[in-house]
């Protein structure tokens, strides 16, 4: 029995090669009939379908939903009629970008997973464009020259840009009474005027932004003024009972209209109130009250004199209101609600219902997201993927809350912030974030942002259409969020600008690292080292050999940053920027490089113990000298 087992086997194994094939044959059969089974049932591919989004288009009573092409999908039922069967993970799905491809034509490699576009459920068959699109420039950060201006506007309309939202704040040239509170480089009356007529030329409307209640320090700073803050010590916040709150008000509003008559909307601030409610006077009342009733003063006061003036608050003020408080007074009728949110997770802050008490009380609204000036108060350059999905965001919740208002959503307003309020220092520059308003602006216009626009990016910027290599994504978000790699070469208006930011990343990173090595890392020129001039020459030296590299680079960005600025802002902001940006790493390396010099100056030291810090008694270290 033994022999005829083993006999079987070795004839087995030596017709190996003819059963593998045999198996492999009957294996394509089974697969043939199991595909012609398939084949036979109704397709459920469909290249105007979305993965990731419910469509209804399928057949009678069904709903299916894809999911991401990149996804590994899981069995998905769907029932059309009688028939029940399944999506097997082996029939793939189009994504977003094979339909936009087909859509334009373009036959490009690049997937929304290799440009490291952040996912977004959009409908693209159907995709949400908010009617307006609003550029807001922050001049009270760093004005741009007005030729800048010249060549910023056609830059933003040809991309999708509708209008510009001016934060003048103290860079308006007031007059008369409120003379004082201007800055001494503020525009003049003339370079308004000629801002105006170059946004009028590029077909965009002009809304100005004013304080009118929170953020009115740059007034509420000066002496002659004071006497109208909410809170003696602080210039946060008018104090809405005051006797002369509302004609100071009245007083800007007036001269701002003397320049602006061709205006159609007006945004009157009122957000982050901080100081509110503090006063002897305004104590007695609920802020919920204080705040209404000083809108609907303000209101009336511009009303009054321009009647057919569409009035804009910013919404945080209002998201803890009750709606019954605001119908009371009407507030519907007097203002539109401009709801902010910069991050990612727009729900997070502006939850469902308050979307619906936002319905209820008004009849459209505006939405504001940002291209930069929101991740950071320090920053140079803005996270252009951050932005990009803060934008795709809000069209995402507009499209989803639009039907919420009569009348729908107005618009939406991109901000760009260039100081976080009168008192702090620059963030991010225009020039720096035009690249990020770029992707942002063109995603709001079209109501998603994919391949299909790269010619209409990389055109509107002027780069090279070439800028990446052969079979590389013209942008790379996930490995380059700043797009200095990918847009190093394009020409758009202040690209040296965002080029030399590239250089100061580079240059904190060296001069870190060098700070880091000599003073924390190494153990011979530590402050205790300095302070007790105590080390050994020959370790100084290696520890200083870089730095005459290092300080001529740093200094050499300075000379560099003067250059890249000149033809955009004034002498004001640049020193200011190179100031903030370079001038404490070049006091920093002088210090250790005098630090150096002492250190190996000394030919003799003492014995140890070194004499112990006499400072150190105030914190009770007992100090024993000899």
């Amino acid at each position: 029995m033994n022999s005829y087992v083993q006999h079987i086997g070795l004839t087995a194994w030596r017709k190996k090669s003819a059963l593998l094939i045999a198996s492999g044959l009957l294996s394509l059969i089974i697969f043939g009939l199991q595909f012609s089974r398939l084949s036979d049932k109704p397709a459920i591919r469909d290249e105007n379908v979305i993965p990731g989004v419910i469509v209804d288009s399928f057949g009678p009573n069904a709903n299916v939903k894809f999911l991401e092409a990149n996804q590994k999908p899981l069995a998905v039922k769907a029932v059309t009629n009688e028939l029940i069967f399944e999506e097997f993970a082996n029939l793939d799905q189009p994504s977003r970008d094979d339909i936009a491809r087909k859509r334009s034509g373009v036959d490009s490699p690049e997937t929304e997973q290799q440009l490291g576009i952040p996912y977004v459920n959009l409908n693209l068959n159907r995709p949400y464009i908010p009617k307006k699109r609003i550029v807001h420039l922050d001049l009270k950060g760093a004005p741009p020259l007005t030729t800048f201006f010249r060549k910023f506007f056609p830059l933003i309309r040809n991309m999708g840009a509708t209008g510009i939202l001016l934060e003048y704040e103290d860079m308006f040239p007031y007059m008369g009474i409120l003379a004082n509170i201007t800055a001494k480089n503020a525009l003049t009356k003339e370079q308004v005027e000629e801002i105006l007529k170059l946004a009028e030329k590029s077909q965009l409307e002009v809304i100005p932004l004013i304080q009118t209640f929170g953020h009115v320090e740059f007034a509420l700073k000066h002496s002659e003024w004071a006497k109208l803050r909410e809170v003696p010590g602080s210039p946060q916040a008018l104090c809405p009972n005051r006797n002369g709150s509302l004609d100071f008000v009245k007083e800007m509003v007036v001269q701002l209209m003397a320049l602006h008559p061709k205006i159609k909307h007006l945004h009157i601030g009122c957000d982050e109130v901080f100081q509110m409610g503090e006063c002897d006077v305004c104590r007695l009342e609920l802020h919920e009250t204080l705040f209404l009733r000083h809108v609907q003063n303000v209101a009336k006061l511009i009303h009054d004199k321009f009647p057919k003036l569409r009035l804009i608050i910013w919404d945080d003020m209002l998201r803890h209101l009750t709606q019954q408080s605001m119908l009371d007074v009407n507030l519907g009728s007097i203002v539109e609600p401009m709801v902010w949110v910069y991050a990612e997770d727009i729900y997070r802050f502006v939850q469902p219902p308050v979307w619906d008490k936002y319905g209820a009380v008004f009849k459209t609204a505006w939405t504001a997201s940002a291209f930069k000036g929101a991740f950071g108060e320090t920053l140079s350059v803005p996270d252009s993927r951050r932005h990009l999905e803060n934008n795709l965001r809000w069209l995402e919740v507009m499209s989803a809350q639009d039907t919420s208002f009569k009348k729908g959503f107005t618009g939406i307003a991109l901000t760009g912030w260039q100081r976080y309020d009168h008192f702090a220092v620059l963030c991010e520059l225009l020039p720096a974030g035009i690249p990020s308003l770029a992707l942002s602006l063109i995603a709001t216009t079209h109501g998603y942002f994919n391949s299909s626009l790269k010619h209409k990016f990389l055109t509107g910027l002027t780069c090279p259409q070439h800028n990446s290599g052969r079979n590389q994504p013209f942008i790379n978000l996930d490995a380059d969020p700043y797009l200095w790699d990918k847009l190093g070469r394009c020409m758009f208006p202040g690209s040296p600008f965002f080029r030399l930011t590239y250089r100061l990343h580079t240059m904190e990173n060296e001069v870190e690292e060098f700070i880091k090595s000599t003073k924390r890392s190494k153990g011979w020129m530590t402050d205790y080292n300095v302070r007790h001039n105590y080390s050994l020459p020959l370790r100084v030296d290696e520890l200083s050999g870089d730095l005459p590299r290092i300080y001529h680079g740093t200094t050499s960005l300075v000379r560099s940053a003067v250059d890249a600025m000149a033809d955009i802002f004034d002498n004001y902001t640049i020193s200011e920027w190179i100031e903030q940006k370079i001038y404490p790493y070049i006091i920093h390396l002088e210090k250790i490089q005098n630090e150096s010099i002492a250190l190996k100056s000394v030919n003799h030291w003492s014995a140890r113990p070194l004499p112990p810090l006499k400072d150190l008694q105030r914190f009770g270290v007992p100090i024993f000298t000899n």
